[in-house]
């Protein structure tokens, strides 16, 4: 079944200096599952598209790039700090004939590329997997430089971005990526981290380097599974989960997580992102963009592969 046009809507985001902004924006989804089902923002609004609460089971969504234009048809694209807008192009793909480009241009930030659940299939979610491919391409990092390539996940809101403190209503997010410390084997690769806002931490966000290393000039595996802290009475309790591997092996997992403490800031939006601490120089390109929804990882992966 051919994907559906998302109709053009607006909605406010959070950019990483804590500042409101209203983006529009029109996406299509290409949704696969046990039942095949394509959903777009009119679905939502009464038409014959299904959501994700209609599928027996578990939903898979793979973001075929070929399908589509431009990358405004799949993800939000908001808070562009230089003279680059992600775009497609087809010197270099995994799957098919396009892969995503984003580069830095003397800015600090490329933007947010925002797969968004509300719009896409009607909610925030509560359990994630998304797995992407990612090409680093020119990377040469000073010692401590930093490079955060992807929102795994990010719910928007002055607490999602040093705007104000994570206190459970107000947005949350992990953006990942690779830096030169911890002994990096640069300039071959950098190890890799997590920069989390969640309501545990306070001030800046929540970093923590590994010895997982991602590789420059050539394709890296990135995985990423996220599940939501239960909450009761406006409390949340510890134990939200944040897993990630590069490369197929586990390089972060935390298991006591709070995040959350309402049902409207829950998981938002996966996507890519280019930001960076020191020397932002180089390009990202993202191909394979899967994800899965209300599934682990182990189950994610054998739906992936039906």
């Amino acid at each position: 079944m051919a994907p559906t046009p998302f109709e053009t809507t607006s909605i406010d985001t959070t950019s990483d200096d804590g500042q409101q902004r209203s983006t529009r924006f029109s996406r299509r989804a290409y949704l696969t599952g046990t039942t095949a089902a394509v959903v777009g923002l009119s679905g939502l609004l009464g038409s014959t598209s299904a959501t994700a609460d209609d599928t027996d089971s578990d939903s898979v969504l793979s973001l075929e790039y070929d399908e589509y234009d431009d990358p405004q048809e799949i993800y939000d694209i908001n808070d562009v700090r230089g003279s680059h807008v992600p775009t497609f192009v087809t010197d270099r793909a995994t799957r098919g004939d396009r892969s995503l480009y984003t580069t830095f241009t003397g800015e600090q930030k490329i933007a947010n590329c925002e797969y968004r659940f509300p719009q896409a299939v009607g909610a925030p979610q509560d359990e994630v997997y998304t797995r992407f491919k990612l090409y680093p391409e020119g990377f040469s990092l000073n010692p401590d430089d930093t490079i955060r390539v992807f929102w795994a996940p990010l719910t928007n809101g002055i607490g999602s971005s040093g705007g104000g403190a994570t206190n459970g209503t107000n947005g949350w997010s992990n953006a990942i990526g690779f830096a030169n410390r911890n002994n990096s084997p640069a300039p071959e690769g950098y190890k890799f981290f997590s920069y989390s806002y969640h309501m545990d931490n306070s001030g800046s966000g929540d970093f923590q380097m590994t010895d997982a290393v991602v590789q420059m000039d050539e394709w890296n595996e990135l995985e990423c599974y996220i599940k939501v802290n239960t909450f009761e009475n406006g409390t949340a309790n510890p134990d939200g989960i944040m897993r990630y591997w590069v490369n197929g092996e586990l390089a972060f997992e935390e298991t006591t997580m709070r995040f959350t403490t309402t049902e409207n800031n829950r998981i938002e939006a996966v996507g890519p992102l280019g930001y960076g601490v020191g020397t932002a120089s180089g390009s990202l390109y993202y191909d394979q963009h899967d994800i899965c929804l209300d599934m682990d990882r182990e189950t994610a992966r054998d739906a992936l592969e039906e």
